[in-house]
């Protein structure tokens, strides 16, 4: 009997262990959203695969590229054709390799569902769903041709791809519900329809000619009618945006009802040439069809910002738009090279993003344009890698500093020679150009630097010299530094390596290699204030 009560209290031990370990989630405080794993403010740095290659024969052979990165987690597809090879019929050897070999080197997951969509199209669907359009039905583009993409008007393709999702959710939780290697889940990719602004099927067209749902038009003002009535030209988008965010919704429900780990859609951006749906995937989760998916889909914790567009301009708009109080910015696809190395930089300063993940590092994969060295980091890549190493210094007090309005972060544009952030009591002047005998075409300076109390910052960053004057209304003229401190956190609890002092101070400028600094100043007033010079000179 004692035996009895022994295993008992081991198994209750261990479900309240397990019960102690909160699934990971995004917090809403106010305006402020933070990603929470292991119940810790974490930032995601991520590195995502290239779409075919979620297989060991080549996963094997990238975890060392993923070490040279930095990356603290790697976003990686799923595919439904290998998930369900037949009808009822599931295969996870492959998803369960990924998850141990990640686990094994401590690195998270984001899983991307490629069922139904894919870049606007459903080529990831199982054989058995997309050689039987009977069954599971297309869309129709305008001339009633059946195009490459599954209908999201058919209750048999929701289900089907519902059910196969439910499977994998319930595969994840029974091998990592306790260890939680998974921190997050993408419902599809890139959906939407290419070729067509909307399914033109007879199903959908019976549906167009309705009135919208008037729960719908009361979430989002709009008068009652028909989808022509209320939205007018925009009506073909509107409509697939519609049942397309509700479709993924419907399957994002069904998986949080399995194991609740948030989820998003992400969106393939229309800000490309001409914006014209059906030229980019029609009905997903664009700028112009943000609301529409807010209102339809209410079970997916944000809409992700895909970009590949190296305009800084385009860059900080679009972040602005997808930094929304109701959608933490997340970019789980982004471009490489020095540029996009600032851009991390204003994605988690200016806009509080709970990740960034360039796109396409494993050196092995399918795509024959591959040129990369297949033997060392792509240079593309370096920038990047040095963000990484350094923002991992840092990861829970940079989460903490998003949202307060004491983070920013400042880079090296063309014309950019310098750029002056304000602060409450001090004004920081960055200078570009270093190391000055560097290619003037490669502009790699950037920082971020938060206020962390009154006379107290923390600077991270790359090739830029930082002056700090005391703003011109304080009454005071220079800053001294009173301590610099170069070092990182352990989670929240600060390392000092070494102390900057003499040339280091001097020249006071970030190294190529990137620096975090703890700085410590002194706000001085000055004899050139004409007042006190007076007072002065009076004595």
């Amino acid at each position: 009997m004692i035996y009895k009560y022994i295993a008992l209290l081991i198994l209750l031990f261990q479900s309240c262990a397990l019960l102690g370990q909160p699934l990971p989630q995004i917090r809403q405080e106010s305006n402020k959203h933070t990603l929470l794993v292991d119940g810790k403010p974490f930032i995601i740095l991520g590195a995502q695969l290239w779409n075919s290659s979620a297989w060991p024969i080549i996963t094997d052979r990238f975890w060392d590229q993923a070490r040279e990165l930095g990356c603290n987690t790697i976003e990686a597809p799923v595919y439904w054709q290998n998930i369900e090879p037949e009808p009822g019929t599931y295969n996870f050897t492959e998803l369960e390799n990924l998850i141990l070999e990640a686990r094994k080197r401590h690195l998270r997951l984001v899983l991307l569902w490629f069922g139904s969509y894919k870049n606007g199209r459903s080529q990831y669907a199982p054989p058995w769903v997309l050689e039987n359009p009977e069954k599971y039905p297309r869309m129709h583009n305008k001339g009633g041709q059946e195009i490459y993409v599954l209908s999201a008007v058919s209750k048999n393709n929701l289900n089907a791809d519902k059910r196969a999702f439910i499977e994998v959710m319930k595969f994840i939780r029974k091998i990592d519900e306790k260890h939680q290697t998974v921190i997050m889940m993408q419902v599809e990719n890139e959906p939407g329809s290419m070729w067509t602004d909307r399914d033109y099927s007879e199903t959908a067209n019976e549906l167009f000619k309705r009135e919208v749902p008037a729960e719908l038009t009361q979430k989002l003002q709009q008068r009652n009618g028909t989808w022509e009535d209320v939205f007018g030209i925009n009506a073909p988008e509107t409509f697939n945006a519609h049942y397309i965010a509700r479709y993924i919704d419907e399957i994002a429900q069904a998986g949080k009802e399995i194991y609740n780990l948030p989820m998003y859609a992400n969106v393939w951006i229309r800000e490309n040439a001409f914006e014209r749906p059906g030229e980019y995937p029609s009905g997903g989760p664009t700028s112009n069809m943000i609301e529409m998916w807010k209102a339809s889909a209410p079970h997916l914790d944000l809409l992700a910002l895909d970009i590949y567009k190296g305009n800084p301009d385009i860059f900080k708009a679009l972040c602005s738009i997808y930094h929304r109080p109701d959608n933490p910015l997340f970019i789980p696809e982004m471009g490489n090279g020095d540029n996009f190395a600032r851009f991390q930089f204003y994605a988690l300063g200016n806009h509080d993003a709970i990740g960034v993940a360039p796109y396409g590092l494993d050196p092995f994969h399918v795509d024959p344009h591959d040129k990369r060295d297949r033997e060392n980091l792509d240079q593309r890549f370096q920038a990047i890698a040095g963000n990484f190493h350094l923002l991992k210094k840092a990861i829970i007090p940079l989460a903490k500093l998003q949202g307060s309005g004491l983070l920013k972060a400042a880079g090296e544009e063309e014309g950019m020679t310098e750029q002056l952030l304000h602060f409450d009591q001090y004004d920081v002047l960055f200078n570009f150009g270093f190391p000055t005998y560097k290619d003037r075409s490669k502009r790699t300076g950037r920082v971020m630097i938060a206020q962390t109390g009154d006379d107290e910052f923390i600077l991270l960053g790359f090739d830029a010299k930082f002056t700090f004057r005391p703003a011109y209304s304080s009454g005071y003229e220079t800053a001294e530094f009173i301590l610099v401190e170069q070092g990182h956190f352990e989670e929240e609890e600060w390392i000092r390596e070494r102390i900057w002092n003499g040339d280091a101070l001097y020249h006071s400028t970030l190294p190529p290699d990137g620096a975090l600094l703890k700085i410590k100043l002194r706000k001085v007033k000055s004899l050139n204030n004409f007042k006190e010079k007076a007072n002065f000179d009076k004595n």
